[in-house]
């Protein structure tokens, strides 16, 4: 119950904007970044040192407090990634037919149309 109520506060702060969003979060870094020249465009080594900045925050490497808040991302490591190993099974053709069949009911069941989510910008 106390991981619930922490990402239900986190939900709560992002909403109201006690933490910034995701996008304000990378345009604040772009915009901060020493090569930027305000020129809008996102150079090579911008682009490169944000993923680096994102992975590390993933990775529980590099604290983003106005990002995350108190949530903590606790460090990874390839070597403790799998306690235990994951089974690899082989899909055969069959399989994947029936698949790609019941995927295509569900989109004759719902007007025969793909439907997209709207997103406002």
């Amino acid at each position: 119950m106390d991981r619930m109520t922490k990402y239900l506060d986190f939900i709560e702060k992002r909403a109201t904007g006690q933490l910034v969003t995701p996008a304000k979060w990378i345009r604040t870094f772009v915009r901060n970044h020493e090569d930027y020249k305000f020129d809008s465009v996102v150079t090579d080594s911008i682009a490169y040192d944000l993923m680096v900045a994102c992975k590390e925050i993933g990775e529980g490497k590099r604290e983003a407090p106005d990002l995350l808040g108190g949530i903590e991302i606790k460090p990874i490591s390839a070597a403790d990634a799998y306690v235990k190993k994951l089974e690899s099974k082989r899909v055969n053709n069959g399989q994947i037919i029936s698949l790609l069949e019941r995927y295509s009911e569900r989109t004759k069941k719902i007007g025969g149309e793909v439907k997209t989510a709207e997103y406002q910008i």
